[in-house]
C-alpha cells in the first residue's frame, strides 16, 4: 500500500491540510471524509494509491484545517471544495465521499457537473426521506453510537469509543488534547448539518443535473442511514447504480477497505 504525504494548501478561507500520494500522472481520486475526519493513514486510500493519484483534503474545522468561521452552510462548503480543486490544479476528478463527504460530493456534482468524471458515494447523507429518518448523532453516548457506526463491536475504533465513554463520568481524567479533534469535528459537522438535520431540502431536485456515472454504496449494517437514502440517490441520479456492502456499518471505509477499494477501482477503471 502507498502512504499519502501530508501538506498544506492556502485557500480562500485559510490554510487547509491535504494528504496526497500515489501514482503521479494517473487519474486523480479526491476523497471527501465523513464527520470523523478520517484521511491520514486510512488503509482504503492507501490501497487506491497503488493504482491512482489520491488527494484527501481535510475540511475546515477538521484536523489542522482553518476557515470554519467562513463556512455557514453546505453551499459555502461546495464553493470551498471547488476552490480546493482549482488551487490543486485538478480540472476533472473522480470523487469518493463517505457520509458527510458523500453529501458534499453530490453538492459539487450538481453545481459543476463538468468537474466530476465519476463518483462513488458511500452511505451518503444529504437527503430527507419521509419515513426513514437519519439517526441522531449529536450529543449521543459514544458506546451506543459505536454500535451504529461499526458492524464489528470488536473493531479497534468501536472499542476506543466505548473506552471514551468510561471517562465521561469524570472528564478531568481525559487530556483535552486527546478529545480536541473530536470536539472540533462535531462542531464543524453541526455547522453544516444541525438545522436542517444532515440534509439540503433542495438537493434531491438537483440530482438529475449530475452527469458523472455514479455508484452509491450502502453498508447493510448501517445504524445511522437507512437503505432508503441510498435508493433515493440512485433514483435521482441518472443511470446511478447501487452496491450493497456486507459486514459493514456507517463507517465502512474502516471495516471493509479492500472490498470498498475494489468497488471504487472497478467503477473508475
Amino acid at each position: 500500500m502507498s502512504a499519502l504525504t501530508p501538506a498544506t494548501l492556502e485557500t480562500a478561507v485559510g490554510v487547509v491540510e491535504v494528504h496526497r500520494g500515489g501514482r503521479a500522472g494517473a487519474p486523480a481520486i479526491v476523497y471527501l471524509h465523513s464527520a470523523q475526519g478520517e484521511g491520514a493513514g486510512l488503509a482504503f486510500l492507501e490501497i487506491l494509491a497503488d493504482t491512482h493519484e489520491v488527494v484527501s483534503p481535510a475540511f475546515p474545522g477538521f484536523g489542522g484545517s482553518e476557515g470554519l468561521e467562513a463556512i455557514d452552510d453546505i453551499e459555502d462548503a461546495a464553493f470551498h471544495l471547488l476552490d480546493v480543486l482549482d488551487r490543486l490544479g485538478l480540472d476533472r476528478v473522480d470523487l469518493v465521499g463517505l457520509s458527510l463527504g458523500g453529501w458534499m460530493a453530490a453538492e459539487v456534482a450538481t453545481r459543476w457537473p463538468e468537474r466530476v468524471r465519476r463518483m462513488v458515494l458511500v452511505n451518503p447523507v444529504g437527503l430527507r426521506v419521509e419515513g426513514a429518518p437519519i439517526t441522531e448523532i449529536f450529543g449521543r453516548d459514544l458506546a451506543e453510537l459505536a454500535s451504529e457506526l461499526y458492524a464489528d463491536p470488536e473493531h479497534p475504533m468501536a472499542q476506543l469509543m466505548r473506552a471514551m465513554t468510561a471517562f465521561e463520568a469524570d472528564p478531568s481524567q481525559i487530556p483535552f488534547d486527546m478529545v480536541r479533534p473530536a470536539v472540533q469535528a462535531q462542531a464543524a459537522t453541526a455547522k453544516l448539518g444541525w438545522n436542517p438535520y444532515l440534509h439540503n431540502p433542495k438537493l434531491r431536485g438537483r440530482l438529475p443535473r449530475i452527469t458523472a456515472p455514479t455508484v452509491v454504496v450502502h453498508a447493510c449494517e448501517d445504524g445511522i442511514l437507512p437503505r432508503e437514502h441510498a435508493d433515493a440517490y440512485v433514483a435521482g441520479i441518472p443511470d446511478a447504480r447501487l452496491e450493497l456492502l456486507e459486514r459493514a456499518a456507517h463507517l465502512a471505509v474502516f471495516e471493509q477497505p479492500d472490498e470498498l477499494a475494489g468497488i471504487t477501482r472497478s467503477h473508475f477503471a
